[in-house]
């Protein structure tokens, strides 16, 4: 038997310590280094308060609730922001686009519905778990090109519907099938024409060529490679990660389907309402309300008259420490464009990438968008870098299309939650853990610069877009 370090009568974390060491010290060296006139206090007290909240989070260390609280009260107390900017996340529509989601997904779970739907599904795509992945994988990508990139909670509630229905809770099981729904509503807008994505890469491009166009059709074949990506890594995930437990066969499936007998009058109500916000967000380009919407106001439609199908205990078992933490999240990006750090980093990096060749810029580039991820969300990315990464592509007399998709890509590589809106909403349903989530997401990354270094940049070459 291997000797255990003790202290007292309790045996010694190793591991515990270790987290609490690297916590610890990092945000350490970030406040010992010397201020210049790029890392200014402002800039060194927002790395400080963010990095030591995505360590305890990310090595989960303290209450998720209490660390989400930390955020915005750590960017009041340091003066980096007034009452009003750091609490303001509250103000947006996301806090209660998340309880909606919650909300809807416990009702569904409760009458059934969630599990109808799920051995339904498993048995339209074979019975095979690789079936499953991908018909989650081809419906996501359908309802984001319905919804003009807006799946995502729709395709979260879904995949935690199957997970809750496999009974698989917390576990590597449920973090590949939930990241597949989160590939299929937030990677597919790297090859899936998303508008307001877009829009902003487009309005960049069009300061140095007004003649520039794009089609959908242009748009996927100029991003097929990381498609086909997607495609392959989602096929690898079961073979690197390992999953724990095995889903039934087919017959299992079909036995317990018949097993639900007919639809419940709750199951119907429950139907009539998912299908009416399906289709609300399908048909956003006619009524032209906020998608946010659907899930800010229809779910609560299950406690009205003529449905009372939602029950108090549904709202008590929404995750209130995830609404926290997403609430957290959209703090860091909040406070960071108050304090200009993106105009610091562009002023920082433009001049590096200059003197370079174009396949080493749109490298450069791509990395710059890894990077930028940690502080700053892709949108704020978009907005603040593409007009100066435009420039400097014009400069090098380079297509600005090449250099803004370099971005693009790199923008859907990501370690942790709170780096992009669309993960963090699969993250917040709470069947994913921190671990799993930082490994197979890095893993990702890694597999995906390769093909950016190798494939996708020759690619856009042959296209004549660099």
């Amino acid at each position: 038997m291997k000797n255990v370090p003790v202290m007292g009568d309790k045996p010694i974390n190793v591991a515990a310590y270790l987290k609490w060491f690297v916590t610890i010290i990092i945000p350490i060296v970030i406040l010992v280094l010397p201020e210049t006139a790029l890392y200014t206090y402002q800039v060194k007290m927002f790395l400080f308060v963010t990095t030591l909240g995505i360590l305890l989070v990310a090595f989960e260390l303290m209450s998720l609730m209490a660390v989400s609280m930390m955020f915005p009260v750590g960017y009041l107390v340091s003066g980096l922001v007034p009452m009003e900017v750091a609490y303001s996340a509250w103000t947006m529509t996301m806090p209660t686009v998340v309880i909606g989601g919650y909300l809807l997904a416990n009702v569904l779970d409760r009458i059934g519905l969630l599990k109808r739907i799920a051995y339904w599904t498993i048995l339209r795509v074979g019975g095979s778990y690789y079936g499953l992945l991908y018909g989650v994988l081809i419906a996501g990508f359908v309802l984001n090109t319905a919804t003009g990139g807006n799946a995502w909670v729709i395709m979260a509630a879904f995949t935690f519907g199957l997970c809750k229905s496999f009974d698989l809770g917390k576990s590597i099981d449920s973090a590949i099938i939930m990241l597949v729904g989160a590939f299929s509503a937030g990677a597919s807008c790297v090859f899936l024409y998303t508008p307001y994505f877009m829009s902003l890469m487009l309005n960049a491009a069009h300061t140095v060529d007004s003649s520039i166009t794009l089609t959908w059709l242009g748009f996927l074949i100029q991003m097929l490679p990381y498609a086909l990506f997607i495609f392959g890594f989602v096929y690898m995930l079961p073979k690197i990660f390992k999953p724990t437990k095995k889903l039934p066969g087919k017959e299992f499936f079909a036995t317990e389907y018949q097993k639900l007998g007919p639809m419940s009058t709750d199951e119907k109500k429950g139907a009539v309402v998912t299908v009416f916000l399906i289709a609300f967000m399908l048909t956003g380009s006619l009524h032209h309300i906020e998608l946010d919407w659907a899930f800010i106001v229809i779910p609560w439609m299950l406690y009205l008259p003529g449905f009372n199908v939602g029950i108090d205990d549904d709202v008590k078992k929404i995750d209130f420490s995830m609404v926290f933490f997403c609430v957290a999240c959209l703090s860091i990006g909040i406070t960071s464009g108050h304090l200009g750090i993106g105009k610091i980093l562009a002023a920082a990096i433009v001049p590096i990438l200059e003197p370079l060749s174009s396949s080493m810029v749109l490298g450069a580039i791509y990395l710059v968008g890894v990077i930028l991820n940690f502080l700053l969300t892709p949108f704020a990315i978009l907005a603040g870098f593409s007009e100066p990464i435009a420039q400097i592509a014009a400069g090098l007399n380079m297509n600005p299309m090449g250099a803004l998709y370099a971005l693009y890509v790199g923008l859907d590589q990501i370690a942790f939650p709170y780096e992009y809106l669309t993960y963090l909403i699969f993250y917040a349903f709470g069947l994913i853990k921190m671990v799993d989530f930082i490994k197979i997401m890095t893993t990702k990354m890694v597999l995906a610069s390769l093909l950016v270094f190798f494939i996708l940049i020759p690619w856009w070459k042959v296209l004549g877009i660099v």
